[in-house]
């Protein structure tokens, strides 16, 4: 009689992929993002990981002293592009945007809410947030725009090489200074040891009997 090689395995199924791995860098740039350009500030990094293969990406921007519904910002990396913030608070009731001053957020696809329409009206904010997603010119995008451009763009991607973040301040005010950013990349889940220890035992075990 055959061993059941299957029913084996799946009841090691607890043990079948290990956590996934997540690196993670901080860039301080402590930089004024040209007020009215569309030159913009462009921040290029090169990111070393072990992750081939990315299931997540998240960006931390702490920003301050400026007016949040002025800004434009993406991230790119190989054929991977998301808008992160495209006019914030942009409605056609409210066309200047959130005039939060103070920014401190993280933003990432499973968020529960969009930094668009979720940020408040002014003041300083933190938390986490959805990016914008709005792929398209700044002064067209309002809260009701079609969103197409997140961050499982990157999914897929092999996380090592050069990232660039890119902010623009597309309207006459306030002047926002990008303090730092952060990035974190996840890595798709590989079978675990004991599992692959497992299916060979199982195989070795039906060589032997057959």
């Amino acid at each position: 009689m055959k061993p059941l090689i299957l029913p084996t395995i799946l009841a090691l199924s607890p043990f079948a992929a290990r956590a996934a791995s997540m690196d993670s860098q901080t860039f301080v740039i402590n930089t004024p993002i040209p007020d009215n350009s569309g030159i913009g500030l462009s921040d290029t990094r090169q990111f070393s990981s072990l992750i081939t293969a990315i299931s997540e990406v998240n960006v931390q921007l702490t920003m301050s002293g400026g007016w949040t519904g002025d800004l434009y910002a993406y991230l790119t990396h190989g054929s991977g592009f998301a808008v992160l913030l495209n006019r914030p608070g942009r409605t056609l009731e409210e066309l200047a945007g959130s005039g939060v001053s103070t920014l401190s957020i993280t933003l990432a696809d499973n968020a529960g809410a969009d930094v668009h329409t979720g940020i408040p009206i002014s003041g300083g904010v933190s938390g986490f947030f959805q990016p914008d997603a709005r792929e398209m010119d700044p002064d067209n995008s309002l809260d009701g725009s079609p969103r197409t451009a997140f961050l499982s763009s990157f999914d897929g991607l092999d996380a090592n090489g050069y990232w660039t973040l890119y902010v623009a301040d597309v309207a006459t005010g306030d002047t926002m200074i990008l303090n730092d950013w952060t990035l974190t990349v996840t890595g798709v889940p590989e079978p675990s040891v004991t599992l692959l220890c497992a299916a060979g035992a199982c195989l070795a075990l039906r060589r032997r009997r057959a």
